[in-house]
C-alpha cells in the first residue's frame, strides 16, 4: 500500500447524506440550539428533510417552546455542503426558513394530512453545482426486505452542540421496539429502543439484519436470496416520547413513507404555532 492511501478517508455513503444543523435568528445573531437533517432527492430536486420542531422551536403536541432557555422562533439553518474534487472540503451553507423577513411564509413543507402531528418537515434547496448533495435515497438500499421488530437500528446524526471534524455524524446502535407495520398512536411511526440526545433530532434511522434473507418455504434458497448484512431506509428519528426516566429510553420514528407525502402533498407551513 502506497503512504499516500493510508491517508485517504472512504466514509460510509450513510455517513455523507446527514447535516448538522445550526438553528438560530438571524436578526439577533443568535444560534438557539443545533439537530439533524439529512437530504433527499425526489425528481431530481433536492429537500432536506428534519423535524416540524427544528423549524418551529415548539413542541408539536402542546406548541410550547422546546427549550426553558429560550422561546425564540428561528429563522435560519446553518450548515455546511462539501465542494465537489475539493477531498472532503465543506463551505457553509445558509437556510432560510421564511420567504420574506416578517416571517410569515414559511418555506417548509408539512405533512398533507397530519400537518404538524407528524413531526417531519421538507425544504426545497437551491442547488448550486459546486456541491455535493448526496442523498439518502440514493443509497444501495434492501428496502424490499422489510423491518421487523428486534432488527438492529441506528440514529445517524449529531448529539453534540459543536460541528464535528469533516462533518461525519455519530452512529448510536439502537433496535426497534414496536411492530414496523403497526402505526404507534394511530401515526405513521414506531418506536425503537435506545438512550439519546437532543442534538440527534431529524436525523435518518435505518435498519441493519445479518443472515441469510429472503428464503423460501421450509428455509429453501431462492435466485433472490442474500447472504450477509443488509440494510434499509427505517424513517426520521424525533425525539424521546416522554421526559421521565421510564421514557427515556424509547425514541420516535416517522416511517419513511411520510417524506414523499410531504413532497408530493406541497402544502406550505403555517405560522399558527407563534400565537399559541
Amino acid at each position: 500500500m502506497r503512504e499516500l492511501d493510508k491517508n485517504i478517508i472512504k466514509p460510509d455513503y450513510l455517513s455523507l447524506v446527514t447535516h448538522q444543523i445550526a438553528i438560530g435568528l438571524s436578526e439577533t445573531d443568535t444560534i438557539f440550539s443545533t439537530a439533524s437533517s439529512f437530504l433527499y432527492n425526489y425528481n431530481d430536486k433536492i429537500y432536506l428533510i428534519t423535524n416540524w420542531h427544528n423549524v418551529s422551536g415548539r413542541n408539536p403536541i402542546n406548541y410550547e417552546p422546546i427549550s426553558n432557555k429560550h422561546s425564540g422562533i428561528p429563522d435560519i439553518f446553518l450548515t455546511y455542503l462539501r465542494i465537489k474534487n475539493s477531498n472532503g472540503e465543506a463551505e457553509k451553507y445558509k437556510i432560510d426558513l421564511y420567504f420574506d423577513k416578517e416571517m410569515s411564509e414559511p418555506k417548509w413543507f408539512i405533512h398533507p394530512t397530519y400537518k404538524e402531528k407528524v413531526d417531519v418537515v421538507a425544504i426545497e434547496l437551491e442547488t448550486d453545482e459546486k456541491y455535493i448533495y448526496s442523498a439518502i435515497n440514493n443509497a444501495d438500499f434492501n428496502n424490499e426486505i422489510p423491518p421487523k421488530i428486534g432488527d438492529e437500528t441506528f440514529v445517524i446524526g449529531y448529539p453534540f452542540f459543536d460541528f464535528r471534524y469533516l462533518g461525519l455524524p455519530i452512529w448510536k446502535k439502537a433496535s426497534i421496539a414496536t411492530e414496523p407495520a403497526v402505526n404507534e398512536n394511530q401515526l405513521p411511526k414506531i418506536l425503537i429502543d435506545t438512550a439519546t440526545r437532543p442534538g440527534l433530532s431529524g436525523s435518518p434511522v435505518v435498519y441493519q439484519r445479518t443472515g441469510i434473507h429472503n428464503v423460501g418455504d421450509e428455509g429453501k434458497i431462492k435466485d433472490d436470496t442474500i447472504f450477509g448484512r443488509i440494510r434499509g431506509f427505517l424513517g426520521i428519528y424525533s425525539g424521546r416520547i416522554g421526559k421521565g426516566e421510564i421514557h427515556a429510553q424509547l425514541g420516535i420514528v416517522w416511517k419513511k413513507e411520510v417524506i414523499e407525502e410531504i413532497i408530493k402533498g406541497k402544502e406550505r407551513g403555517n405560522i399558527e404555532f407563534k400565537y399559541k
